[in-house]
Formats: structure tokens, C-alpha cells, sequence
């Protein structure tokens, strides 16, 4: 290989981290697990892996109903239940997650499905307040700056 093309195989010029590897934590984004995590404790082929998670059957699932996350586990092929509840408390990866952007917006979209109506009144009402007070402020000083 040339210098050049050597430089573009680089690991850190790479725009693409998250391999599907066993360990990795995937989030479900179809059918009705939507929005559970799961770990890939194997490959099958190169449209299939096999995934489990603690509290949750092992099973195959699509890689297109699979998206990967930034999170890695470190268990060996076909883990049994106890080894991978112990890496992935080691790991605190649902803590992580949850603190992270993706599970907070979807923590959001979980309890805005949840409101009520008066919860929507609620807060529309304080969107509405909060939007007045910033308006009178933008326009005091609209009219301090003239």
C-alpha cells in the first residue's frame, strides 16, 4: 500500500465506530420489543444475529431492526444468562444509557405518550407563561437599545 492509501485506513480517520460485534448493545427500533436493549451475543449470518438480555428470551433478530449503540460489554460467544448479567452490571451500561442523549429523548417520547389531557393542558399553559415573560423581556429591551 502506498502512504496515502495507508493514511485512509487509519483506525482514528475512521468515521464509523460502532461495529456489530458480540458484546455490543443494540437498541430495538421495530416490532413489539421497540425500544428495548439487547446485547449480540452472536452472529448468524450477515443479516441475523443472536441477541439476549437479562428478563428477556434469546432470540434471532434482523440487523435492520437493530441499531447499534456506543456500548460494548466484554462476554464470550453464546454467554449464559448469569456471565452476562455480571458484565453488563460491571459495565452499568443501563445507567449509561439512560444518562446518555438518545435514552433521555427517548425517556422524553416514553412519558409525553404517557400525559393525560390535563397534562397537555398543563403544559401548554406554562409554555404559553414562559413565552409571554420572554417576549416582555426581548421587548424591554428592544425599546432600551432604540
Amino acid at each position: 500500500l502506498s502512504l496515502g492509501c495507508a493514511a485512509l485506513l487509519a483506525p482514528e480517520k475512521m468515521p464509523f465506530k460502532r461495529y456489530v460485534e458480540i458484546g455490543r448493545v443494540a437498541l430495538i427500533n421495530y416490532g413489539p420489543e421497540f425500544g428495548k436493549l439487547v446485547v449480540i451475543t452472536d452472529v448468524i449470518d450477515q443479516n441475523r444475529a443472536l441477541v439476549d438480555f437479562p428478563e428477556q428470551e434469546r432470540r434471532v433478530v434482523n440487523f435492520k431492526r437493530l441499531a447499534l449503540t456506543d456500548f460494548k460489554v466484554d462476554i464470550k460467544r453464546h454467554a449464559p444468562k448469569k456471565d452476562l448479567k455480571k458484565a453488563l452490571a460491571e459495565a452499568d451500561v443501563l445507567a449509561k444509557f439512560k444518562a446518555s442523549s438518545w435514552g433521555q429523548k427517548l425517556a422524553k417520547q416514553v412519558a409525553k405518550s404517557e400525559m393525560t389531557d390535563f397534562d397537555r393542558f398543563k403544559a401548554a399553559v406554562a409554555k404559553a407563561k414562559k413565552s409571554r415573560a420572554v417576549r416582555k423581556v426581548f421587548n424591554n429591551l428592544k425599546k432600551s437599545a432604540k
